[in-house]
């Protein structure tokens, strides 16, 4: 690595690092108050109010990490602009693009930190701080005992429906099962039934079951049915209630396919799961902004350009939140609601980029 590399690259770290904590800075002051309401009325000891603070740090940092990147590169590159090095870096046949590099590899690496955080940490800790806030209320996550108008597609070929499930007894009402082909495309045969049970040996027991075998054409009672692949636990046809922000990406996915199967809506653990991979990459778009408007020097314009950035900054937010609202409507796919405003982004960047160089 080259001096001027090493110069460029510690420069932005500290820019960086001083706006991260100014926004974390930010943060605690507008809390602390409501964690001193919280000790002072007896619904947190101290000790829990400290950790209610820490708790909270994770999310925080992925909300600002954009921001800090912007206004990072920033303060770098108009310190520089001001002190005519980047005029002096050019006229020595130096471009523009070759003196941001570093910065804008530190924000990838940024990207993966935030990541990390937003797939790990943040959920941990925005569940803890929701348990030590309302650790006297009742715990609303539990999977509901019974439930009405259910289906489900089983681990084989054939689909349960239930009028009612309850998980606690065991049984289920009103109960039709379809048994299909391999290929999941035409029907073998439909068996319906008054009632059931799910046996401890793991199976379901269909009570006085009419089995209508559709490739024979007739029709069987059964007194009690039985059939080995009918093995899926009455919790799995229960909708529990779940906290998106708090769920890994592993179990985004996982809940999103049981709500699918279960008759559920999907599709904001779709946005989520999406949004938290397009999101780490703001610090690498709008970091890129930030350089590239940092790149020119006029006295008195720095205050200008800090405002700019500010506004490109919660521009991204206020675009990001209204493309995830029309994914949540349906008029876009989560995926292309999730990038859409990285893409519009980065190309306002790679413009202003592409200005800086002369």
């Amino acid at each position: 690595m080259k001096k001027i590399d090493r110069y460029i690259i510690v420069k932005f770290i500290k820019s960086v690092l001083l706006s991260l904590f100014a926004f974390i800075g930010i943060f605690v002051l507008s809390q602390i108050f409501k964690v001193i309401n919280y000790v002072t009325s007896g619904r947190m000891t101290s000790i829990e109010g400290a950790k209610y603070m820490a708790a909270l740090v994770p999310g925080i940092l992925v909300q600002v990490s954009p921001l800090a990147a912007l206004l990072g590169g920033l303060i770098t590159i108009n310190k520089m602009a001001s002190s005519l090095e980047v005029i002096a870096l050019k006229t020595s046949g130096i471009s523009f693009r070759r003196i941001v590099l570093l910065p804008i590899i530190a924000t990838f690496i940024m990207a993966g930190g935030v990541f990390y955080i937003s797939n790990s940490l943040q959920p941990e800790g925005l569940k803890v701080a929701r348990e030590l806030k309302r650790k006297n209320q009742i715990d609303e996550d539990q999977i509901p005992v019974e439930k009405s108008n259910v289906y489900l597609r089983g681990n084989g070929d054939y689909i349960y429906h239930f009028d009612y499930i309850n998980r606690e007894e065991n049984i289920a009402k009103g109960v039709e099962v379809v048994i299909l082909n391999k290929n999941f495309d035409a029907i073998k045969s439909i068996i319906t039934a008054k009632s059931a049970r799910y046996t401890d040996g793991g199976r379901w027991e269909l009570d006085r079951a009419n089995e209508n075998k559709i490739d024979e054409k007739k029709v069987v009672f059964h007194k009690t049915y039985t059939n080995l692949q009918l093995k899926d636990e009455p919790k799995l046809f229960l909708t529990p209630k779940y906290r998106k922000e708090e769920l890994s990406l592993t179990e985004l996915k996982r809940i999103a396919l049981l709500l699918r199967k279960t008759g559920g809506e999907a599709k904001e653990f779709d946005v989520e799961f999406h949004k938290r991979i397009a999101y780490p990459f703001a610090c690498v778009v709008i970091g890129i902004l930030g350089l590239a408007l940092g790149s020119r020097y006029v006295r008195g314009s720095s205050a200008i350009n800090i405002a700019l950035s500010i506004a490109f900054g919660y521009g991204y937010y206020i675009v990001q939140a209204s493309f995830e609202a029309v994914a949540m409507g349906g008029i876009l796919s989560p995926l292309i609601g999730a990038w859409m405003p990285n893409l519009i982004f980065i190309g306002i960047g790679l413009v202003a980029m592409n200005k800086a160089e002369y």
